[in-house]
């Protein structure tokens, strides 16, 4: 297809058959050049099923499920387990022999602390499919695991083997220790906060006062009140599941956990429920 210019060039036009194949070459360059330079994003392979012969896999319970977490008392990274985890964490995962090439990175503590707090039975296919793992890496983790729940276990504090077995604090008696060491006052200023502090009823009383102010006809006083009703409802909606618990001889925490009420009212029910029982039996 010929276009003449005005100059009297004459331009050479391709055809639409000509610009079909045009474009069908330069998407398949374009497709070509994406596949062989394109980020090949790595997606975790999917894990055949095992068969039931043979061995059971291994498995560990996690007592420490519910009890160390972001949320609890003791947070995500306990004092007490620091050491042992960064150091079962810097152990030679990798078995690699000496002068062999290759960089052993240490497992990672976040990666253990989120076991604890997720798993309550821990296994190789468990930890794999948590943190999306290979099985090798995952079986180092599963390892770490077994060392790292033992030691735990030795080095509990007190408190926290009370919470896991039950036992709730025997109560302290409150202990004020005076450290104000601010000088004793003179009369003239005792006096004058004497004065300041000087109530109206010093002068006249009450009545009186009402009498000079009465109130005006058509005013509704107005007392507001916190909202706590549908608060303390929902609570109530709890009580039959909380005393059957206290029936069957749960702490009160583990039910404060499970229902969501206060332990102050758990503690109240349950005095209820006790003076209840001395009643029949006394009748």
């Amino acid at each position: 297809m010929k276009q003449n210019r005005l100059d009297g060039d004459t331009i050479e036009l391709l055809s639409q058959s000509e610009l079909n194949e045009l474009d069908a070459r330069i998407a398949a360059n374009a497709d070509k050049w994406l596949k062989d330079h394109a980020p090949k994003t790595k997606s975790k392979a999917t894990r055949k099923s095992k068969s039931n012969r043979g061995r059971k896999p291994k498995v560990i319970e996690n007592p420490f499920f519910g009890f160390i977490d972001c949320t609890s008392h003791w947070g995500r990274y306990p004092v007490f387990a620091e050491s042992i985890i960064e150091g079962v964490a810097r152990l030679d995962w990798h078995d690699r022999p000496i002068g062999k090439g290759g960089k052993s990175m240490p497992l990672s503590v976040r990666n253990i602390a989120v076991i604890l707090e997720s798993l309550p039975v821990i296994s190789n296919e468990a930890v794999e499919d948590l943190l999306q793992l290979g099985e090798r890496h995952a079986r180092r983790y599963f390892k770490a695991m077994q060392l790292i729940i033992r030691a735990m276990m030795e080095n509990r504090p007190q408190a926290l083997i009370n919470e896991m077995e039950g036992i709730e604090p025997a109560p302290k008696a409150c202990e004020w220790e005076d450290s104000d060491n601010a000088c004793t006052p003179s009369p003239e200023v005792l006096t004058k906060l004497h004065y300041d502090l000087r109530t109206l009823t010093e002068f006249n009383s009450a009545e009186e006062y009402e009498a000079d102010y009465p109130p005006q006809p058509g005013t509704v006083a107005i007392v507001a009140f916190p909202n706590c009703h549908a608060h303390q409802q929902r609570q109530h909606l709890k009580k039959p599941q909380a005393l059957e618990m206290l029936a069957q001889g749960q702490s009160v925490k583990s039910i404060e956990r499970g229902t969501g009420v206060s332990a102050k009212t758990i503690r109240k029910w349950r005095e209820e429920l006790q003076a209840a029982q001395v009643e029949l039996k006394a009748a």
